[in-house]
């Protein structure tokens, strides 16, 4: 998290500390993005799961504008990037989204008002800012949010939890195939997420991770009176080539 925004991100903790409207439950303002969503600090695997098993999109932008800086940061696999800053509106158009959303954001505050999230046929978006490295995108966390109902705008501090919510879907399927190839190694298998690494979004990893393990191939033995490092000479045929074409 960028220094601005993690001071920015005390402030308006120690606002709702103070009673001035609502206010973060926890501070998250020293934890790594990376972390929160790895060790699922907003609880949100299975809200994604189930987005997965509905072939959900990305929510929709009602509006969105984005800057580069010329600051690097890794991306989701190492790589240096340079980070986009950007913010907008986005809409939460299915009822189960918006359940969860409520449920959040009642978890995530303090003093929050009744924002008639799940009012039959509410027009609910959520304007934030965000920056991004690579493919995922997160909250910023150093300007303040707001919650749309029906055009009725409703500002809260900003919070890590609501960018995982918005953003989240690849980050969380990254998150699942990791899970499951740990699962699988603990008991001596070959994690799925290897055999199907592009649905992880990690295939080059785990190519440069089997080359790394694989230890190199003996060199073949030298026929007796040839030099050495000379050619080796016509190899014996295997069992399964004498069955294959002898009988």
């Amino acid at each position: 998290m960028l220094p601005a925004m993690r001071t920015r991100f005390l402030y308006y903790v120690l606002l709702g500390a103070l009673g001035c409207g609502p206010g973060a439950r926890r501070d998250l303002a020293s934890v790594p993005l990376r972390q929160i969503t790895y060790d699922d600090m907003c609880g949100l695997q299975d809200h994604f799961d189930q987005r997965a098993t509905a072939h959900a999109g990305a929510f929709r932008a009602a509006n969105e504008q984005s800057t580069e800086t010329s600051r690097e940061e890794p991306d989701e696999h190492g790589r240096p990037r340079r980070v986009v800053l950007g913010d907008g509106t986005y809409l939460i158009a299915e009822r189960s989204d918006r359940a969860r959303l409520r449920q959040l954001l009642r978890e995530e505050f303090r003093r929050l008002p009744e924002l008639h999230i799940l009012r039959r046929g509410a027009d609910v978006r959520v304007h934030l800012g965000w920056v991004q490295t690579g493919a995922l995108r997160r909250a910023r966390s150093d300007v303040p949010m707001e919650v749309i109902v029906d055009g009725e705008a409703t500002e809260l501090p900003a919070h890590p939890c609501v960018g995982e919510f918005l953003f989240g879907d690849e980050a969380y399927t990254m998150r699942r195939n990791i899970m499951a190839a740990e699962r699988a190694r603990a008991h001596g298998e070959i994690p799925a997420a290897y055999l199907h690494a592009e649905d992880a979004g990690v295939a080059g990893d785990a190519e440069a991770t089997s080359a790394a393990t694989t230890p190199p191939a003996p060199a073949a033995p030298t026929a007796p009176g040839a030099a050495p490092g000379a050619a080796p000479g016509p190899s014996a045929p295997s069992p399964q080539t004498v069955n294959a074409t002898g009988g």
